[in-house]
């Protein structure tokens, strides 16, 4: 890809400068009609996890995610979150979109909990499914009607040939004019990029600007994280060809794409 580092390190610093300034980095509400509440030891639109109940750091990209469906289309209908953990993805959503319907999806029933704790708020607006295990959407998860499909991860859950299959099916199943959204992992190319990324990051923790723990442990043996050209390339191969690295902050990116 052209220039892509130095459009990686324009990211860097932007989304650096985003979570350091604005008031999303600590779920603080923007303009909405949905009030916010106490869903503590939930943070707004953070995933919590074990030794980190500040949260992860990646309330920016998820809202950023809905903002960018939000100026294509500003009043979808369902939005279906594949691998939804504590919601916190979803919640920015439905946070954006005050009419919408949402979907929490999760292949078990850990999370349940907590995602009604940060998604009650919401009320019948979101419904709660058990299923799609390792973000496998052919198992039947996914709602008719949904025209966003957003999911987290997809590398630790998929190796490439089951990435290239999760783009291929989300393509057949969003109409024309939906939208996905991933936030995953990507792996460089360039070993002594990856090096800097990884000490870049260590440091960063300890400044409180990103976090230690990004999604579960690996969920399949053969696990090698794809590059971003493998990921684009995947969303390409299934038909949705208007892609986009909407935010990138060291080896985690949000992608998007939307259906002709």
């Amino acid at each position: 890809m052209e220039n892509l580092f130095s459009r990686v390190s324009a990211l860097i610093v932007v989304s650096a400068v985003a979570a350091a300034t604005s008031g999303w980095a600590q779920g603080a509400p923007a303009k909405s009609a949905q009030p916010f509440g106490d869903i503590r030891p939930m943070v707004h639109f953070e995933s919590v996890n074990d030794g980190e109940p500040w949260g992860d750091r990646l309330s920016v990209p998820r809202r950023l995610a809905a903002t960018v469906v939000a100026a294509d289309n500003p009043s979808p209908k369902l939005i279906t979150d594949v691998g939804s953990h504590q919601g916190e993805f979803l919640e920015a959503f439905m946070q954006e979109f005050p009419t919408a319907k949402g979907q929490w999806t999760e292949p078990v029933e850990k999370s349940h909990k907590n995602a009604l704790l940060r998604l009650g708020r919401f009320g019948h607006r979101v419904s709660y499914v058990i299923g799609c295990g390792a973000r496998d959407i052919s198992l039947g998860c996914v709602s008719k009607g949904t025209d966003v499909l957003i999911t987290s991860w997809l590398s630790i859950h998929q190796d490439l040939p089951g990435i290239q299959k999760f783009y291929k099916e989300a393509a057949d199943m969003l109409p024309s004019g939906g939208w996905v959204a991933n936030i995953d992992h990507v792996r460089s190319e360039n070993p002594v990029w990856s090096k800097r990324f990884a000490a870049a990051r260590q440091d960063a923790t300890k400044k409180g600007l990103t976090s230690n723990t990004e999604g579960p442990g690996v969920h399949h043996a053969d696990f090698v994280t794809p590059t971003l050209d493998d990921q684009i390339a995947a969303l390409k191969a299934a038909g949705i060809d208007d892609v986009q690295v909407v935010w990138r902050e060291y080896d985690t990116v949000l992608i998007m794409g939307r259906k002709r």
